[in-house]
């Protein structure tokens, strides 16, 4: 177990380096907040979609592919993951302004699962994980844009179904699925263009949230006592509920370890990009996703290392 958590606690400070990186380059005016968006943009949409197909690309009848039900076993066990953060939340903040109270609450149930997330399932559990953890965010994709798309926006306004399903984050499942499923292999010029765009996300990503960091104003933030109940409930309190349901389907060793990696991932950068949309908090929101971050170098090591010793346990 201490080995275990020593192990994954060098991948996260791997990351972490990358992020400080990104933090060094800002404070330089290297990069600044708009080339981190447009790095961001990219990241969204190019990036992400290619390390799902990329993923994909593997044997079906292969050691490492998994089952249909394996998949399916994944997405149930998303869904749960969410509907645990949702009625969790739903207990706190209630006597915050609404503007407060809606992103505070976003920011509790959406975890970084495709920025910290996913680079950390990479570096786990190499592609096998990465499939797994491609079914976890498109069901993220599918309640942020539903759930947390009409808590984020006071206008009453609903998102349409064509932008919930078609969007960067379950592309690559729609493309990447289909080819797996059809065993059919991408020609070798267009693989290689794939792999590489897929081998950007981990770099590319750190950098961004290095940057966000950097602008972070740290005695600001610590006077804030909501930003300490965010870190609680994103952190520990709904990672440890999911914790207990997620053990009840009894999945695979590789499926449960992905899926509480991106459970337990802090705060989703969407936090930030939707209280500007909607005209919310976007300081507050900011904070959230920079100081979860911080906090999540010992939080995800801990849940990660925990989750691989009860899967050993169980099998």
């Amino acid at each position: 177990m201490v080995e275990s958590f020593f192990t994954v606690a060098q991948k996260v400070l791997v990351l972490f380096l990358m992020i400080g990186v990104g933090a060094l380059l800002c404070k330089r005016r290297m990069i600044s907040k708009r080339g981190a968006d447009q790095i961001n943009g990219l990241l969204i949409h190019v990036v992400a979609p290619c390390v799902v197909v990329s993923a994909f690309q593997i044997d079906r009848n292969g050691p490492d592919a998994p089952s249909l039900e394996s998949l399916g076993l994944t997405a149930l066990m998303a869904i749960s993951s969410f509907v645990v953060a949702i009625g969790v939340t739903r207990l706190f903040f209630n006597r915050k302004p609404e503007e407060t109270r809606r992103v505070l609450k976003f920011a509790s149930v959406y975890s970084n699962c495709a920025f910290m997330g996913l680079p950390l399932v990479q570096a786990m559990l190499g592609g096998a994980g990465i499939i797994y953890a491609s079914v976890f965010i498109a069901v993220f994709n599918v309640f942020c844009w539903t759930h947390g798309y009409a808590m984020m926006n006071n206008s009453g306004e609903r998102q349409s179904l064509r932008k919930v399903l078609l969007n960067p984050g379950t592309i690559g499942v729609l493309i990447g699925l289909p080819l797996f499923l059809l065993s059919i292999r991408l020609p070798e010029f267009l693989g290689a263009t794939v792999d590489a765009f897929a081998g950007l996300n981990t770099p590319l990503a750190m950098l961004c949230i290095g940057v966000y960091m950097a602008q972070l104003k740290v005695r600001e933030a610590l006077r804030d006592r909501s930003l300490y109940l965010v870190c609680l409930l994103r952190l520990l309190v709904i990672p440890a509920a999911a914790f207990a349901v997620l053990l009840l389907f009894r999945p695979s060793e590789t499926a449960f370890v992905a899926c509480m990696i991106q459970v337990c991932a802090p705060t989703a950068g969407m936090t930030a990009i939707f209280a500007s949309k909607f005209g919310q908090d976007t300081a507050l929101a900011a904070k959230t996703v920079a100081v979860t971050t911080l906090a999540s170098i010992v939080t995800m090591p801990l849940f990660t290392s925990l989750a691989q010793a009860f899967s050993a346990i169980a099998s």
